[in-house]
């Protein structure tokens, strides 16, 4: 397998990378254990002294900013006033 990305690929990791640099420190912390370290939510939770409604409110909040990213719908409401 080569370790070359497409165009698209990277083009896609950029906007990944963009959508992480965005989040609230919390939410990146959340996002990573859960995606990257593979942590439940109970884990996290304790690592972070919350409660697991706060950790899946977190991760929610990290999603919806993944998701906008990833699909390039994160217009400002002003640009439909030109």
């Amino acid at each position: 397998m080569s370790a070359r990305f497409t165009r698209a690929q990277r083009q896609q990791l950029r906007r990944a990378e963009r959508a992480v640099d965005r989040m609230s420190p919390i939410e990146r912390e959340i996002f990573l254990g859960i995606r990257v370290d593979e942590l439940s939510y109970i884990e996290i939770a304790a690592m972070h002294r919350i409660t697991v409604a706060e950790v899946e409110h977190h991760f929610a909040g990290a999603l919806r900013i993944l998701d906008r990213h990833m699909h390039e719908r994160h217009h400002k409401w002003w640009q439909f006033w030109r």
